[in-house]
Formats: C-alpha cells, structure tokens, sequence
C-alpha cells in the first residue's frame, strides 16, 4: 500500500531542532506539572496560580474524599475482623 514518499535529507529536522524542540517540551511539561497538576490533584501550589485559577480549592476536596475514603474502608475492615473470645 503506497502512503507517502520518504522524506528528503533536508526535509527532516537537524540534531539541534530535535534538541531545541525537545527542551521546549520539558519545560512546558515542568511548567503544567507545577501550575495545573499538583494543585488541581494533589493540593500544592507553590506559586498561588492554583489558588487564583481554582484549581487548589480541587485538590483539597480530592484529598478530604481520599481521607474519608480510607477511614470508611477501616471502618469496614474492623467490622469485618472477627471479634477475640471474652473471659470465659
């Protein structure tokens, strides 16, 4: 099945656009992990653009929903265990 030709030596980037490109992308990955995913998920917002986007307010109801989470779920476990033999 015939798709597309090869590419030309010139048509493909050089070792520095693939680098420059590269080093574009890290940042830009840095810089949404530190500004839209750890207060949005996690609640920490170490620069305050969580909190003035909304995003902070996210991460603290996913954490208190976590935490009732795990308290329910040892609740449960606990109801589960058989309870030891009193003095007989």
């Amino acid at each position: 099945m015939y798709n597309t030709d090869i590419p030309t030596q010139a048509e493909l980037p050089s070792s520095g656009q693939l680098l420059r490109s590269t080093a574009i992308a890290l940042v830009t990955a840095i810089v949404l992990l530190v500004t839209v995913v750890l207060p949005s998920e996690y609640a920490i917002d170490s620069t305050g653009i969580g909190k003035a986007l909304g995003l902070t307010e996210m991460g603290e109801i996913k954490a208190e929903l976590a935490a009732e989470a795990e308290a329910d779920a040892k609740a449960d476990r606990e109801q589960a265990a058989p309870q030891p033999a009193s003095g007989q």
